[in-house]
């Protein structure tokens, strides 16, 4: 009784730690694909009428979004 008690207790916790392994896997996105999206978030900018003030900002959090969407690490800077 206590062994399956205790495996009722601790196999959420090795199926959480394998989901976040999996989760941890994403790669770095190649330049030509960060160029890609940063093109695309610049033309939303426009479309969203984003001020020049606030456009690196929009497209930088455009395009991690986009990045993290398609299984890929977020960058820190993109070149506008």
């Amino acid at each position: 009784m206590n062994k399956a008690l205790l495996a009722l207790i601790v196999a959420p916790f090795f199926v959480l730690s394998a989901a976040n392994a999996v989760a941890n896997d994403a790669t770095d996105a190649s330049a030509e694909t960060i160029q890609e999206f940063t093109e695309m978030c610049v033309s939303w900018a426009k479309e969203d009428d984003v001020s020049n003030e606030e456009l690196y900002n929009y497209v930088l959090k455009c395009v991690n979004d986009e990045l993290t969407s398609e299984g890929y690490n977020k960058v820190t800077a993109v070149k506008i």
